[in-house]
């Protein structure tokens, strides 16, 4: 491993990416005013800049009279960059227990996890979960819960400041989780929680 890889490895000053698989991947993105392409894994999303914590409560969803996703062009925004960015994933429409949500497969290349994506009606933040098995580690009889998780075990994949609902889309969100999980499946071998985000420069 090259000196640089390490520090890209470790989150300093560096842009990321993710696959419409869920890999994250630093090197060899061409990059234009609309795309991101990658010479093997084809195009990619960039991962915005986004800060892990966790451990408290998930922000209230403040409910309104009025919803956005009955804007077409708003709805229209979020479903055209899932579609573009990670297209084997469903969508779920909108019921009368919430908005809008996305159900799909993030491979990390060390691990397969089936992910859940919730909007809000206050176009906050959106929730992610991962479906299946609770994230941690048994150690010995003990059971130690993943680092930056919510109490109730929703991922904490982004600073509720980092969200910028005018900017991001639920694609953003998914690129969060799919780094969120590189991590995870890292911290699961060494018990090292690798990056707290990233901060890069030119993300």
């Amino acid at each position: 491993m090259t000196i640089a890889a390490l520090l890209r490895h470790h989150g300093i000053n560096v842009s990321r990416w993710v696959t419409v698989d869920g890999q994250i991947i630093f090197d060899d993105v061409t990059t234009s005013s609309s795309t991101s392409i990658h010479p093997t894994y084809g195009a990619v999303t960039p991962v915005s800049n986004h800060t892990f914590h966790g451990g408290e409560d998930e922000p209230t969803d403040n409910a309104s009279d009025s919803h956005w996703w009955e804007n077409e062009d708003q709805l229209t925004r979020h479903r055209s960059a899932m579609e573009s960015a990670f297209p084997t994933w469903s969508y779920v429409p909108a019921s009368d227990d919430g908005g809008p949500s996305w159900v799909g497969p993030l491979d990390t290349g060390r691990g397969k996890f089936w992910v859940a994506i919730w909007t809000r009606h206050d176009q906050g933040l959106p929730r992610v979960a991962v479906l299946g098995p609770r994230l941690g580690v048994n150690a010995g009889r003990r059971w130690i819960p993943a680092p930056h998780l919510y109490l109730n075990g929703s991922l904490c994949v982004a600073s509720t400041d980092d969200w910028n609902p005018a900017e991001h889309t639920v694609a953003t969100a998914v690129s969060w989780a799919a780094h969120w999980l590189a991590a995870y499946t890292e911290w699961r071998m060494t018990r090292s929680w690798p990056v707290e985000g990233t901060q890069s420069l030119a993300a």
